[in-house]
C-alpha cells in the first residue's frame, strides 16, 4: 500500500509555516485515487490553513506499479539544477532497498528517474489512452473468438503498441497474430495503436513474438 510522512512547509503567499502530509510512496497497483490525483496535476497540491491560498509544493517518492513495469523515483522539478547529484542519491537510495521489499515486487523492474511530476503525469495520461484502446480491442477480439494474450508495457510504450495482443490458434506467435490483426482492423480501422502492432508483427523475421509476456 502507499505510505505518506509529514513535511513542514511554508506558504508562499502569506509566509505560514504549517505541517502536511505528503506521500513517499505511492502504488500505482493499489491506489487509483492516488493515481488519478497525478494525472489530474493536483497531486502536489496544497492548500495554506490560514490564508487558504491553494500552491504547489514538490517531495521526493517513489512511484510503484508492478503491472505496467514502473519503478519510478520522482523527484522535484527544482533538483534538475543539480540533476547528477540527486541522480546519484537516488541510485544509491534504489540499490540499497531490500529486494524483498513491497513484497518482492521490485523483481525484475528497471528503475526511472524523473524531475518533476509532470514528467510522471504525462506518462500515466498516455498509458491509460492505452489501456482503454487496449480495453477495446480485447472486447473486439473476444466479440470476434480470438483469444488475447498481455504485451509488454515497455516494448509497448517505446512503439506505441496496445498492451494486449490478439491472435488465433494455440500460442500467441506471428502467424495467429497476424491473421487476427488483419482481421480486426477490416472490422474497426478506428483503433490506431492496432496499426502500430500489424507493422511491429510483419517486421519480425520468427514465429516467436519476443514483446508478447
Amino acid at each position: 500500500m502507499s505510505t505518506k510522512g509529514r513535511i513542514s512547509v511554508e506558504c508562499p503567499n502569506c509566509g505560514e509555516r504549517f505541517d502536511a502530509d505528503f506521500w513517499t510512496v505511492v502504488r500505482g497497483d493499489s491506489d487509483a485515487d492516488l493515481k488519478d490525483l497525478i494525472i489530474s496535476g493536483e497531486f502536489a497540491l496544497l492548500a495554506c490553513p490560514k490564508c487558504s491560498a491553494a500552491f504547489f509544493h514538490e517531495e521526493p517518492f517513489l512511484y510503484l506499479d508492478p503491472r505496467f513495469e514502473l519503478l519510478i523515483f520522482v523527484m522535484p522539478e527544482n533538483y534538475r539544477t543539480e540533476k547528477e547529484k540527486w541522480l546519484a542519491k537516488m541510485k544509491a537510495d534504489y540499490a540499497a532497498l531490500d529486494p524483498t521489499s513491497f513484497g518482492g515486487r521490485l523483481a525484475g523492474l528497471e528503475p526511472a528517474y524523473f524531475f518533476g511530476v509532470g514528467e510522471l503525469s504525462a506518462l500515466l495520461s498516455r498509458d491509460r489512452d492505452m489501456e482503454e484502446e487496449s480495453e477495446v480491442l480485447a472486447c473486439l477480439a473476444g466479440e470476434n473468438n480470438f483469444k488475447t494474450a498481455k504485451v509488454k508495457a515497455g516494448p509497448a510504450r517505446v512503439n506505441d503498441l496496445p498492451f494486449c495482443l490478439p491472435y488465433s490458434g494455440a500460442a500467441p506467435v506471428k502467424e495467429g497474430a497476424l491473421s487476427a490483426v488483419k482481421k480486426l482492423l477490416s472490422v474497426n480501422d478506428a483503433l490506431p495503436r492496432l496499426k502500430n502492432l500489424l507493422k511491429a508483427l510483419e517486421a519480425l523475421g520468427v514465429e516467436e513474438i519476443p514483446f508478447v509476456k
